[in-house]
């Protein structure tokens, strides 16, 4: 004997199937809101994270101890920037202020300032840092004519204006700048 296949389904299948998809659709779009927003932090997070060590109150620029160029290079890398004011500080940008050699060449200068024609430059795009809060920056630094084969005490400033006269200086730190030849 021959049975005949049969598809029937009840209502209460039916219900169950629609209220699956219902959720289902609901449940994605969630998601999908929830990953929006996200991404949105996600390239602040990773510039943080890009850096070395992460800037904090007691060292608010986190820059390596000894940076190497080549002479007449330029190189790129992360520096990070804590402001631990309570007010907020406006287009902060990076530079170098100084620079010292501390064996200078007969008639050479011994200190570099911001601005003068051998100071190696910094180029940074300002940013908006909060009260208590790290900004990451990415920065290229521009060997500009010091003498190669030498070891440089720089300093770098947090600034805001177009001058690092004092009052433009929100805080400063210093390195090693080794110029290869």
């Amino acid at each position: 004997m021959r049975k005949k296949a049969s598809l029937s389904l009840s209502v209460n299948a039916i219900v169950v199937v629609v209220i699956a998809f219902v959720v289902l659709g609901l449940a994605l779009t969630l998601t999908r809101t929830v990953f929006k927003a996200a991404m949105g932090k996600i390239p602040e997070a990773i510039s943080l994270t890009a850096l070395e060590a992460e800037p904090t109150a007691e060292n608010t620029i986190t820059i390596p101890e000894t940076v190497e160029i080549g002479h007449g290079k330029s190189k790129s890398f992360s520096i990070g920037y804590y402001n631990k004011d309570s007010d907020t500080h406006e287009d902060v940008k990076l530079g170098i202020k100084t620079c010292l050699d501390p064996e200078p060449a007969a008639g050479a200068a011994s200190v570099y300032d911001f601005g003068t024609t051998n100071t190696p430059v910094i180029t940074s795009i300002s940013q908006t840092v909060e009260a208590s809060s790290p900004a990451a920056y990415k920065v290229i630094l521009k060997e500009n004519g010091l003498i190669g084969g030498k070891k440089y005490i720089c300093t770098i400033a947090a600034y805001t204006g177009s001058s690092m006269s004092p009052t433009d200086i929100y805080d400063e730190k210093q390195f090693f700048l080794y110029v290869t030849s």
